[in-house]
Formats: structure tokens, C-alpha cells, sequence
């Protein structure tokens, strides 16, 4: 289904240089205008950029009004799929790793993604 047109103007009126980086704060805000939209996280496939972290709206019907799309190549005609609050920590990256500078998540202990990387970092900090 097509995006009503009062949501259309509200983004125009709201959204200020395509909302880069802005999904939670301006989900938010639209909630607040339109109090029936649902707030979804999870991650957004753009045909370019790849899988990127995002927020956005589900309307009653299920149509999903993204404020911020713009921001990507694609302008939200990639795929978009909701992640539940239990699976944050395993699938959303929080950091990066001091050894491997590869992705870190909540679940992960410390400063490094795995036990393997642990060892690794520590012998490189005793090794002088």
C-alpha cells in the first residue's frame, strides 16, 4: 500500500537533510504526530549500502512509513525486517573488537568478540 499523504507532508514539513542518521530520534517525533503508528527496529537492506541498523513506522494496515528512506540510495524500496528486543544482542553490533576490528555485540564480553580474540589481544598487550 502507498504512504498516506498526511504522512508525506509530515515528513516533508519534519525530516531536514534526509534524516541521515536520525531514524530513532524522527520515528519518535512522528509517533508523537501520529500516535497509531507502531515503532519497528530491526534492519534495512539497501540495494546498494547492504544491511544497515534502522528504525521506522508500521501503520495500521501494515504499511510501513519510513520518514528517513531517503537517506538511502534506494529511498526504501529495499527490504526491511523487524528484530525483536530478545535478539538485539546477538544480531546489532555495539562495537568493534580491539583485536580483529570486526563487529562486537552486547552478548560479547568486554572489548573483543571472542574468547579467541581475548588470548590473541592479550598476548599482543604482554608482548611488548
Amino acid at each position: 500500500m502507498a504512504m498516506k499523504p498526511e504522512y508525506k507532508v509530515w515528513i516533508a514539513q519534519n525530516v531536514k537533510d534526509n534524516g541521515y542518521g536520525q531514524c530513532d530520534q524522527i520515528t519518535q517525533e512522528m509517533q508523537k504526530a501520529f500516535p497509531h503508528l507502531q515503532r519497528a527496529r530491526g534492519f534495512y537492506y539497501c540495494f546498494l549500502w547492504g544491511q544497515r541498523t534502522h528504525w521506522w513506522l508500521v501503520d495500521t494496515d501494515d504499511t510501513i512509513v519510513d520518514p528517513t528512506a531517503a537517506q538511502f540510495p534506494s529511498k526504501g524500496k529495499g527490504v526491511y525486517e523487524e528484530i525483536s528486543d530478545e535478539e538485539i544482542s546477538d544480531r546489532v553490533p555495539v562495537g568493534v573488537c580491539a583485536n580483529c576490528g570486526g563487529p562486537r555485540y552486547a552478548k560479547d564480553d568486554g572489548t573483543v568478540c571472542s574468547e579467541e580474540c581475548g588470548i590473541e589481544y592479550i598476548a599482543y598487550l604482554n608482548n611488548p
